[in-house]
């Protein structure tokens, strides 16, 4: 709040921005994160059928591309979703969120697995 004041900022608004990057921004396997637009509407799953793909470094466009399969050329910069097999219509898009607890996911990402994450507990190891 002492940054909002200093800086003429509407304190709700600037709650609201960080609320909305904090729980929509992904790390999509670099040292940073990003706002991708849809990646967040993605579903988890222990077997993902889609892969956040990101060619060259996220938001620095190069005038380079990455070929990432047939017919699909990304310029470097670009980050998206990209699917393993057709999906069936009405089918979920599902990406791992990671091998986390429970507890990193309710945090992070709103919801609960019920059981323990089949993928394993990443968190967990790091302790052993």
């Amino acid at each position: 709040s002492e940054v909002a004041k200093r800086k003429s900022l509407d304190l709700e608004r600037l709650t609201f921005a960080f609320d909305l990057v904090s729980t929509r921004a992904v790390g999509a396997s670099i040292d940073a994160c990003a706002l991708i637009p849809g990646v967040d509407l993605a579903n988890h799953g222990p077997k993902a059928n889609t892969d956040l793909s990101v060619a060259g470094t996220p938001g620095l466009r190069s005038g380079r591309a990455t070929v990432l399969g047939h017919g699909k050329i990304w310029e470097h910069g670009s980050a998206g979703l990209v699917t393993a097999r057709d999906l069936a219509a009405g089918e979920a898009v599902r990406i791992s969120y990671g091998k986390y607890p429970n507890q990193r996911f309710l945090l992070d990402y709103g919801f609960t697995l019920g059981g323990e994450n089949p993928l394993g507990d990443e968190e967990k190891e790091d302790l052993a």
